[in-house]
């Protein structure tokens, strides 16, 4: 008996929703790139929810600079010295959990999340647009993967088309961790309109080749440590 009036006091005071499920997702910026989320929500009790999601990101590298031929006005900017462009795939296990309770329709919801789970790393090869030899009269232009030997800033037009280079991707598998705090604005009970922001950490066993290694300098990294705000969209399910 005890307990069932311990449950009615945390779930059925007067005025308050029982809530069952949340969906929501939206777009996500960080320091060194920007993607979209989607997160479900289970409710395991009226503070918390145990989190399902995916993220997909771009990841640029800090040194990446565009760069354009002078010597043609239509030319295509280009990464000089970017020999992949890295795509990460997040899926999430996580948590989240009220610390203010949002009282009445214009005040704000806080929570913290946090989630764990596997950080997939994949790297597309760049292409570029390449002249052909110079001093002649008309260069032909080839679409050829970019190779730091053999490509320097005379002879790239541009970039070519993202999309080359797809079926050469390459996995790298790693580790992915992030915590938040979450700010819930939204008007009616049911629905979710938030604003997320908080610390991301990517991991891989290796450092992951984004950009060419010129002289040993050991530019690539292994970790990438981000801040990053995501806006929500979406809403609940009520029991």
């Amino acid at each position: 008996m005890a307990c069932a009036q311990a449950q009615q006091s945390v779930y059925d005071e007067p005025g308050r929703t029982l809530y069952a499920h949340e969906m929501y997702g939206g777009p996500l910026i960080h320091g060194d790139g920007w993607g979209i989320t989607f997160q479900y929500g289970k409710y395991a009790t009226a503070k918390d929810r145990n989190m399902l999601g995916i993220d997909i990101v771009s990841m640029k590298h800090p040194k990446e600079i565009k760069s354009f031929n002078p010597n043609y006005q239509d030319a295509r900017g280009y990464f000089y010295g970017k020999l992949n462009s890295m795509i990460i795939v997040r899926p999430t296990f996580g948590r989240k959990h009220r610390i203010a309770e949002k009282i009445r329709h214009s005040a704000v919801e806080v929570n913290y999340v946090w989630g764990i789970g596997p950080s997939l790393g994949l790297l597309k090869p760049v292409y570029l647009q390449i002249l052909g030899a110079p001093g002649l009269s008309y260069q032909p232009v080839s679409t050829e993967r970019y190779d730091p030997a053999r490509h320097f800033a005379d002879n790239i037009l541009g970039r070519a088309s993202w999309f080359k280079g797809l079926g050469e991707m390459q996995l790298y598998p790693g580790a992915f961790g992030r915590f938040a705090f979450n700010f819930e604005y939204a008007g009616t009970n049911t629905g979710i309109r938030a604003l997320e922001a908080g610390v991301s950490m990517d991991a891989y066993g290796t450092k992951v080749p984004i950009m060419a290694d010129v002289e040993g300098e050991g530019i690539n990294k292994q970790f990438f440590l981000e801040f990053y705000i995501a806006l929500h969209f979406g809403g609940k399910t009520t029991r």
